[in-house]
């Protein structure tokens, strides 16, 4: 083998090693920079603190320091109300800065502006109503109250029974969706367990406070307990005696119609009646059609109006009356006249003059 074919075939060695070399070199180079570009286009997460129940609050529960965490809050939006630091909520142990739960908070749970007390302020009923709404309180019983199964924080839709003019009882819906605050002195929402109670207090507005003060004097006020996710609004529709015999049945129980499958044979009859329909239809448009332009092609009939001359006949002439005076006696007859006027005819044969007036 020649010297210059080997040498060749070393140096062309030599530059591919060097090619496989310099080329993962490139791609890691290529790579880190990739990866610090990625790290430098990757903001960093905001961080925050929020303050959070360490321990269960109760209602009307004052909220102190030890029952306050702070806790990381990496996410870009801070719950509405929310504070930051404990010392926001409890900055000293004077009662004018004190600050009470009005509701009941879990731990963990953030403490919001809306679930607290203004500073100094107490955690009172009204201080737990919304704005522009009224407490107010009814009598119930067992049976009345829904068997004490309605707890703090459901809704009940308010029926009123009384009696009309005629003394037959009748029952309405007077209000619906109702919020409770209370039943008999508890407002703890967390309360879970039923218990016959003897007072519920509602949040209502005036209007609604004037029916429950007026309903509860005029009738019997009984409860509906609500689903907790119900929003409807329902008819108010007015139930009496007569109402009590029409046969009503669960709407769970009511059966579901089936509908039945049709079979190769109903279906293929029922297409073939479809045909047949609109074949029957094609078929009377058709004569439809035809029986127009039969009846267009129809020559019109013209009357034709003859005016016909009746030529009256002439008047009838008078009969002439002729007097003939024979031998002193004068006579008359009726003639045809030819000629009129009076003259003086004598008679063959006759020695008399006969005078003839003729008169028409």
């Amino acid at each position: 083998m020649r010297f210059s074919v080997v040498l060749s075939f070393i140096v062309a060695i030599a530059l591919a090693a060097l090619a496989v070399f310099g080329a993962r070199g490139w791609l890691n180079d290529q790579r880190i920079l990739l990866m610090s570009s990625d790290g430098q286009q990757t903001p960093a997460k905001p961080e925050h603190t929020i303050v959070v129940a360490g321990e269960p609050i109760s209602f009307g529960e004052r909220l102190i320091p030890t029952k306050l965490r702070e806790i990381a809050w990496s996410g870009e939006i801070v719950p509405e109300g929310a504070f930051l630091k404990a010392t926001d909520l409890v900055p000293d142990d004077s009662d004018e800065k004190a600050r009470f739960a009005l509701t009941n908070m879990s731990v963990g749970e953030p403490i919001l502006a809306s679930k607290i007390t203004m500073p100094g302020q107490r955690a009172k009923m009204s201080t737990a109503l919304s704005p522009g709404m009224k407490a107010i309180s009814i009598r119930v019983n067992d049976v009345l109250g829904v068997a004490g199964f309605v707890l703090p924080g459901d809704r009940v839709d308010v029926l009123l029974t009384r009696r009309g003019e005629n003394q037959d009882s009748y029952v309405d819906v007077l209000l619906q969706g109702v919020r409770v605050l209370a039943i008999d002195q508890i407002a703890d929402e967390l309360k879970d367990q039923p218990s016959v109670v003897r007072s519920v207090t509602f949040e209502v507005n005036t209007s609604e406070a004037q029916k429950l003060v007026l309903g509860g004097n005029v009738g019997t006020l009984s409860l509906a307990l609500r689903n907790v996710a119900s929003n409807d609004i329902e008819a108010n529709e007015r139930i009496t005696l007569a109402d009590l015999s029409d046969f009503d049945v669960a709407e769970d129980l009511v059966p579901v119609p089936v509908q039945a499958v049709p079979d190769e044979n109903s279906r293929q009859l029922d297409e073939m009646q479809v045909l047949l329909k609109s074949t029957l239809d094609g078929i009377s448009d058709r004569l439809g059609s035809v029986e127009d332009k039969i009846e267009k092609s129809k020559p019109v009939e013209i009357e034709k109006v003859v005016e016909r001359v009746v030529v009256a006949p002439p008047p009838r002439a008078e009969k002439a009356t002729v007097t003939v005076i024979r031998d002193g006696r004068r006579d008359e007859y009726k003639v045809q006249p030819s000629f009129a006027g009076s003259h003086d005819v004598r008679m063959s044969g006759e020695p008399e003059l006969l005078t003839v007036q003729l008169k028409e």
